[in-house]
């Protein structure tokens, strides 16, 4: 088989992992290998062991970093390793113990903080762990409970703020919530029901009205609701209909008059009194 048609069989299976399976062993020459490998690294699964060299793998990890898995280990050394978790830090899980050094650990989770779920428990230093979720929340679900302090965890979820799932439940106060929330408002849909007391929900209220749309039935209090109100009108249509107040409808139709369609037959005198 010529070149050119090794080349368009390459092009017509779109370059996936298994363009390299498709094609016979004797035509993997150098040239075709290198080209397909610089386009998807993780082709290397189907490269022949004996053509797998220092060039061949570096050429697959530079592209894609978990390439590093189908590296040989006689030549998956540490300048290789190094390389693969500069490009995804997730390639962390495929270096042997003995080229995990601070210099590729840091590298990896700088890359990636997830990296720190292929790193033992034994091995995890609070600095380490901090970094982690600073890159990416998600990595408190990895970090040792003793160094999970109120700082960290508030730095997860300004990264991330479904990491709210990963906090302690001792560290889950009000006041954690509140300035979760203030953080990153995404945090209180996190929350566990549990969680939303009324003075949470009012805190996240008045950060961003269209969060009562997330408070529970029970803590829809007149004071949350006004509360909601007060930042975005459109959140009436959050409040119960049975809270839904003269003095709720009146604030809600000065801060959105599109509003007055959700307002009771016997408050919409009033209310548009109020928008004359």
């Amino acid at each position: 088989m010529k070149t050119e048609v090794i080349e368009k069989v390459l092009i017509e299976s779109d370059k996936t992992e298994e363009s390299l399976g498709d094609i016979s062993k004797p035509i993997l020459v150098k040239d075709i290998l290198i080209n397909s490998l610089s386009q998807n690294g993780l082709a290397l699964e189907f490269v022949p062991k004996k053509l797998k060299n220092e060039e061949i793998a570096l050429t697959a990890i530079k592209q894609n970093g978990l390439a590093l898995k189908f590296v040989p280990k006689k030549i998956k050394d540490h300048n290789l390793c190094l390389i693969a978790v500069k490009q995804n830090g997730l390639a962390l899980k495929f270096v042997p113990s003995e080229h995990r050094t601070k210099e590729i650990t840091a590298e990896a989770i700088s890359q990636n903080g997830m990296a720190l779920k292929f790193i033992p428990k034994k091995d995890k230093k609070r600095d380490m762990c901090s970094n982690a979720v600073k890159q990416n929340g998600l990595a408190l679900k990895y970090v040792p409970k003793k160094y999970k302090t109120k700082k960290m965890c508030l730095e997860a979820i300004k990264s991330n703020p479904f990491s709210m799932r990963f906090v302690p439940k001792h560290l889950k106060t009000e006041h954690l919530c509140i300035e979760a929330i203030k953080i990153n408002r995404w945090a209180f849909i996190e929350l566990h029901k549990k969680y939303k007391t009324a003075t949470v929900c009012k805190a996240a209220v008045e950060f961003d009205g269209g969060l009562l749309s997330f408070v529970p039935k029970s803590s829809k209090k007149h004071d949350v609701c006004l509360a909601a109100i007060k930042n975005d009108g459109m959140a009436l249509m959050f409040v119960p209909k049975s809270k839904r107040t003269q003095e709720i409808c009146i604030e809600a139709v000065k801060q959105c008059a599109e509003m007055i369609i959700g307002i009771p037959k016997e408050h919409k005198d009033a209310c548009m009194d109020a928008l004359n």
